[in-house]
């Protein structure tokens, strides 16, 4: 690449991560719940759509969420193990519930959005974007369409738990793990994230889905079993991951692409709506109650709204991370390895 090209990646690079720093503490400074993701979501897709989006998106997005799963281990112990394993048939029957919500959704919405029935399923499946629209473009279905509509779904997510915690008076609780990170052997930290960094890489060789979330979060797990004590991950670092998965989720969203697909747009808005209100109001109150879990706790951990982001969101607002990724995780894991290869095998089959 020529020197000016390259100059013009690096201030482009700049940019980005200026405007989406900047846009999360604003936000922060107005104490607007979700600062730093909503703020660097706001700022990087700003600079995406008026100038240009920037290259490494991915990349940005696979290192956060190393250590969005590597922050789950400083909640763990044997109890709360014990505990997860003890919800496990509950969270189970949550990401069953969550699958078949989208699965009602699939017709209406492949008809409002204009797509074929199974762009429709791929699209309201509670998994991540990159896996459904990728698992489209397989398939030969809508790969931009299923794209766009679990990107609003994850956008109506992070707009709506903001507002629901504003009207109900839930105010995020101000926990940090600073204090405890200050004498935190980070010789621990570091070899746990080298391990799942190699984990990671190796399972993405496996095509395993979410693998730079989940290889951290089973890599803590393991370190608790062996008796370690997996240190916390530095405040201002936890920081930078979220403003990292906020930017990756801003370069994804492109006026060009919502202006040319009016249908898919509105597909995704209708679908968005419904299946998140269901799912936090309906899921969300059922964990609440079943779990004996904090309302909020409750919501994010049945939300659709991406594995990482709910996991940052949950460590943003100083909740119970550890249940919050257990369920998230479940359902992921059920949706990726059990209903999407289904699905794949069904279409096979048919044709």
């Amino acid at each position: 690449m020529r020197p000016a090209p390259l100059l013009q990646a690096g201030l482009l690079i700049a940019l980005t991560i200026g405007a989406a720093g900047s846009g999360a503490f604003i936000l922060r400074a107005l104490h607007i719940p979700l600062a730093f993701i909503l703020g660097a979501m706001i700022g990087a897709a700003t600079i995406a759509n008026l100038v240009a989006p920037m290259k490494g998106g991915r990349a940005m997005r696979c290192i956060s969420q190393l250590f969005v799963g590597a922050s789950v281990g400083v909640l763990l112990s044997p109890q709360v193990i014990r505990a997860l394993v003890e919800l496990f048939p509950l969270m189970l029957l949550i990401a069953v519930a969550g699958n078949g919500m989208g699965l009602l959704l699939a017709i209406p919405v492949s008809k409002l959005s204009r797509i074929d029935h199974l762009s429709g399923l791929l699209s309201c499946l509670p998994a991540g974007m990159a896996e459904m629209a990728t698992l489209a473009h397989e398939m030969g279905s809508d790969e931009q369409s299923v794209a766009i509509i679990h990107t609003l779904r994850v956008l109506i997510v992070l707009s709506l738990v903001p507002a629901w915690l504003f009207l109900t008076g839930h105010p995020p609780v101000n926990v940090t793990v600073a204090d405890q990170s200050a004498t935190a052997d980070f010789s621990v930290l570091t070899a746990l994230i080298v391990v799942s960094l190699v984990a990671a890489w190796l399972a993405t060789r496996l095509r395993v889905i979410n693998a730079f979330i989940i290889a951290p979060t089973m890599v803590c797990v393991a370190f608790v079993a062996l008796g370690a004590r997996v240190p916390a991950v530095p405040q201002p670092l936890l920081i930078a991951t979220q403003i990292g998965i906020g930017a990756s989720l801003g370069l994804r969203f492109r006026f060009n692409k919502m202006r040319h697909m009016p249908h898919a747009v509105l597909g995704g808005l209708v679908s968005g709506l419904i299946l998140v209100s269901a799912t936090m109001f309906g899921l969300g109150l059922a964990i609440e109650h079943s779990a004996g879990l904090d309302h909020v706790s409750a919501l994010l951990a049945a939300v659709p709204g991406g594995l990482g982001e709910m996991i940052a969101t949950a460590n943003a607002l100083g909740l119970a991370g550890a249940v919050v990724a257990g369920f998230q995780l479940t359902r992921s894991i059920f949706t990726n390895l059990i209903v999407a290869p289904y699905v794949r095998s069904y279409v096979s089959r048919k044709r």
